[in-house]
């Protein structure tokens, strides 16, 4: 049995398919089974919430590893959680954090690196899965898209390599069925360098039809992440990161990926294909 914790985003919904795929059972644990109807009886709901210490022990019980993706909970909170999991036996976990953690003047990052260290704390086999940009952050040019045919672009022509949720999922279940986990830390890029004008690029080509760049400053972005309801500390931390990218300073890919699954990673081109209908 394995337990997946945010199963309604990106990366989570892509584990669960994955496990289930190979035929896993698995929990998830969430505040809404409604969110997660769509699986049906194919997996286990645990009812409950981060915040709401009284659930953890259920959700953890017999599980033999968790994917684990936390970043607002407070630490104290958190670290009841993981205190759960080492209460329940000795699953092993993988921990969605970031590249980041790696910066000492990220706020971001400080808010990983302290999840990560109370996991470590645990002494239960983990895995760190350190991530650069997602591809689907392009699901955030949507409204502009479809409205105006723009995407707004506070990163400039730098570069960076943005890695697919599927391949992180298929990171994480791998590292999950590791029979010898000990701390350890992937980091995880897509393979293909791209600038925010050649990914724009390849979904016009893909939707057939134009669509434009408009380079704005972090600030905005950073004004227009609290808009869309993030607290102000993460809308710093996302437009610091922008700001590295536009500085040149995050053009570097990993080869973990197809080191550790013996494929390579799904290109932009690739994912966007797989989702021209969110786009359309």
């Amino acid at each position: 049995m394995y337990l997946v914790t945010g199963a309604t985003g990106n990366v989570g919904s892509n584990v669960v398919d994955q496990l289930l795929a190979e035929g896993e059972q698995v929990r998830v644990f969430t505040r809404d089974a409604a969110k997660v109807a769509h699986w049906g009886d194919r997996v286990q709901v645990a009812l409950g919430d981060f915040t709401k210490p009284e659930t953890h022990a259920a959700a953890v019980s017999g599980v033999d590893g968790i994917f684990l993706m936390n970043l607002l909970t407070p630490i104290d909170l958190f670290l009841k959680f993981v205190q759960a999991a080492k209460a329940s036996g000795t699953p092993r976990i993988t921990f969605l954090s970031s590249l980041s953690v790696a910066d000492p003047t990220s706020g971001v990052g400080k808010l990983h690196l302290e999840k990560e260290e109370a996991i470590r704390a645990t002494g239960l086999p983990s895995a760190f899965l350190r991530c650069g940009g997602f591809m689907t952050n392009s699901l955030g040019w949507l409204t502009t898209i479809k409205s105006e045919s723009t995407v707004y672009n506070p990163m400039g022509s730098g570069q960076y390599a943005p890695i697919a949720p599927e391949d992180i999922a298929a990171v994480a279940i791998h590292a999950l069925h590791s029979p010898q986990l000990s701390n350890e830390v992937y980091n995880l890029t897509g393979a293909q360098l791209l600038d925010t004008p050649q990914q724009v690029e390849i979904l016009s080509r893909l939707l057939n039809r134009p669509l434009r760049v408009v380079d704005i400053t972090t600030e905005a972005a950073a004004e227009n992440i609290v808009r869309a309801g993030f607290p102000q500390q993460i809308a710093n931390g996302v437009a610091k990161s922008f700001e590295s990218i536009r500085e040149g300073k995050a053009a570097h890919a990993s080869a973990t990926v197809a080191q550790l699954l013996g494929r390579p990673p799904l290109t932009f081109e690739d994912w966007a294909t797989r989702h021209a209908n969110k786009f359309a």
